[in-house]
C-alpha cells in the first residue's frame, strides 16, 4: 500500500480564453489516486477529479446557457502519467493527463407562461498539464504546491464559457498505511 498515494488540494482557478471578463476566478478542489510503482526518481500514474466552481455575469448568443448571471460548475476527470525527481529537500514533478470535463449550467425556459429552470450539462475532451513541488514532513506525507493548466476542447457550435484556465493549489499527499 505504500505505493498508492492520495493527493488532495484546494486552490484558485483563473479562466481565460472565453468571454473577456465575464467568468470570474473560482474555487478548485482536487482529489486524486496516484500509483508510484518504484520509489525515487521515477514515472508515476495519477487519476484526478477536479471540481471547479466559477461565477459569470454575461453570456453570448451561442452559449449553452441563457442565464445572464449564474454559476458554472465543472467536474474534470483525468488520467495520466508523470515523472517525479528529488531536488534537495523537495521533490519536483510534471504530469500530463487527458480526460473528460463536464460543465453544468442553469437554463431558463418559458413554456406558455410556465418558467422552468433546468440543469444543462456538456461534456468536453480536456487536457491537464501540471507541475509541482512536494515537501515531505514524514516518509509518506508531504505538503504540495501544484500549478496546472486546463484546456477544454470545443464541441458543436456553441462557445465554452471556460475553454482554458490556470490553477494554483496547495494541499497534501499521503498513503493510507
Amino acid at each position: 500500500m505504500s505505493k498508492i498515494y492520495f493527493p488532495g488540494a484546494v486552490g484558485l482557478s483563473i479562466p481565460f480564453g472565453g468571454l473577456d471578463e465575464s467568468v470570474k476566478r473560482g474555487l478548485m478542489i482536487n482529489t486524486a489516486l496516484e500509483v508510484r510503482p518504484t520509489a525515487g526518481n521515477a514515472l508515476f500514474y495519477r487519476f484526478n477529479y477536479d471540481a471547479i466552481t466559477n461565477h459569470y455575469k454575461e453570456v453570448y448568443n451561442n452559449s449553452p446557457t441563457n442565464v445572464n448571471n449564474g454559476k458554472l460548475s465543472s467536474a474534470i476527470f483525468s488520467l495520466g502519467m508523470g515523472y517525479r525527481k528529488k531536488v534537495g529537500i523537495i521533490k519536483l514533478f510534471g504530469l500530463l493527463q487527458p480526460g473528460i470535463a463536464i460543465n453544468s449550467y442553469d437554463k431558463v425556459t418559458d413554456r406558455a407562461g410556465s418558467i422552468t429552470i433546468d440543469q444543462v450539462t456538456r461534456r468536453h475532451f480536456s487536457m491537464k498539464l501540471s507541475g509541482g513541488a512536494e515537501y515531505y514532513l514524514a516518509e509518506h506525507f508531504a505538503l504540495t504546491f501544484e500549478p496546472s493548466y486546463f484546456y477544454l476542447s470545443p464541441r458543436n457550435s456553441y462557445k465554452l464559457l471556460n475553454p482554458q484556465s490556470v490553477n494554483f493549489s496547495i494541499g497534501f499527499t499521503t498513503t493510507l498505511f
